[in-house]
């Protein structure tokens, strides 16, 4: 039954998508749209099967960890509807006797986030609303998750529709069709969800930008902000200089790009270091020392045989700069192809990173300097790609976590190396695949 229930909910989806004018307006193809939608489905499958195979004790398994201690929260809806609905939209919801209940759960709590949100608990919310219509189908949440990816990178696309006005397909590929990305945000995991935010920011602050007046997508801009802090708050940091560089740049008609970004970078850097020494136990370092102990206690608990030995990471400016180093190689480079035997998904990932060196070096032999419109989005992309990647390299000590981790910015490194190539050599891809998207 419940294997019906998810076909009849995707067949309902795939109608909506076919059927409702907003799908009409991103400029691609309904059958498009449609095998795109289908894809992500197809891969939220094959992730929840891996991860049955792979972590045969569901309390290990991300993917099924928050739905399972979801199932707590909204069996609470029968003893006390009030109590609820406090927890659901976080009022006083850490009372003392509602202890027994978060207790049930094994994801409410970390053991060594002393000063910041615990993001677990966005998930297993969103999935005990979503019980109240599913009743506890596993995949109807599945496919409510691919659906918000879908959204998600539907938007990043309109977002970045002007900037990539003839590489269509480039802008296609790079958002849709990646599979790290498709794979990784198509379970029922926070990755989806950020993408969703990600894309209704980066769409709400393009037309905000253009039009500072527009009270909608300044409050789509903001909200999807405050969001984003409540699903993986160090992905909004690390975009921040980028972004806010960006909107200086379009109201200036993308004078002076270099100059800009590194201004806002520095004032950004300055506002670091001051809330740093001003609160240091809430400061963005001491985040990621806490994330840090998180990973190696759930390495040690999941018996991961794929943990990077990395330097210990401690509360203060001098280790988060000696970190930055090996940070950088550890996002950007690894898993190395030799780290993939120890898994496929890994091994996938590793030849990914293989692939995106051949596209580095494309990018060089085909060099075309950009105008600064497209020199302004490059250095956007790479701000962002660059700060996240070094940032999960600093933090994330497991390299199977660390792939799916990176899969926010991942569309925009490649994004980044396609403006860098004359358009002249890809010009093929639009006249046999473009006409067609």
């Amino acid at each position: 039954m419940g294997i019906i229930i998810t076909i009849v909910w995707a067949a309902v989806v795939g109608f909506i998508i076919w059927k409702l004018p907003l799908f009409g307006k991103f400029g691609l193809q309904r059958k498009t749209l449609l095998a795109v939608y289908g894809i992500h489905v197809l891969a939220g499958i094959a992730l929840t099967l891996i991860y049955s195979y792979h972590y045969p004790d569901r309390n290990l398994a991300d993917t099924f960890k928050y739905f399972d201690d979801s199932k707590v929260l909204y069996e609470f809806l029968f003893t006390d509807p009030i109590e609820f609905f406090r927890i659901i939209v976080g009022y006083k919801s850490d009372n003392i006797h509602l202890k027994p209940v978060f207790e049930q759960m094994n994801n409410w709590y970390q053991i060594n986030n002393k000063y910041f949100y615990n993001d677990n608990r966005t998930l297993i919310r969103i999935n005990a609303i979503l019980m109240i219509f599913s009743f506890g189908n596993y995949g109807v949440h599945l496919m409510f998750f691919c659906f918000c990816s879908f959204l998600g990178k539907l938007f990043i696309y309109k977002a970045f529709q002007n900037v990539f006005k003839e590489r269509k397909t480039l802008l296609f590929l790079s958002i849709f069709l990646i599979p790290s990305v498709v794979f990784w945000s198509s379970g029922i995991l926070k990755e989806g969800l950020l993408l969703l935010l990600l894309g209704l920011l980066f769409l709400g602050f393009e037309r905000w930008a253009e039009n500072p007046k527009s009270i909608k997508y300044f409050l789509i801009s903001v909200l999807s902000v405050w969001g984003m802090f409540f699903v993986k708050f160090y992905v909004v940091i690390t975009l921040t200089p980028g972004i806010l560089a960006i909107f200086w740049l379009k109201r200036t008609q993308y004078k002076k790009p270099f100059l800009k970004m590194g201004i806002t970078h520095a004032i950004c850097v300055i506002a670091f270091l001051i809330f740093h020494f001003v609160s240091p136990f809430h400061s963005f370092i001491n985040g990621l020392k806490w994330q840090k102990k998180n990973f190696y206690g759930l390495a040690k608990t999941m018996e991961s045989g794929s943990v990077i030995e990395t330097q210990d990471l401690e509360n203060n400016l001098l280790s988060f700069i000696l970190n930055l180093p090996e940070g950088f190689i550890n996002g950007f480079f690894r898993p190395f192809i030799w780290q993939g035997f120890s898994s496929p998904v890994v091994m996938a990932a590793a030849l990914e990173n293989l692939l995106w060196i051949v596209l580095i070096f494309f990018a060089v032999k085909w060099f075309k300097k950009p105008d600064s419109k497209h020199l302004s989005y490059f250095l956007l992309f790479f701000s962002f790609t660059l700060l996240l990647f070094t940032v999960l390299g600093v933090v994330t000590p497991i390299i199977g976590t660390l792939v799916r981790y990176k899969i926010p910015a991942l569309p925009f490194l490649v994004l980044s190396l396609f403006i860098l190539i004359n358009e002249e050599k890809t010009k093929f891809l639009e006249e046999r695949i473009g006409k067609n998207l």
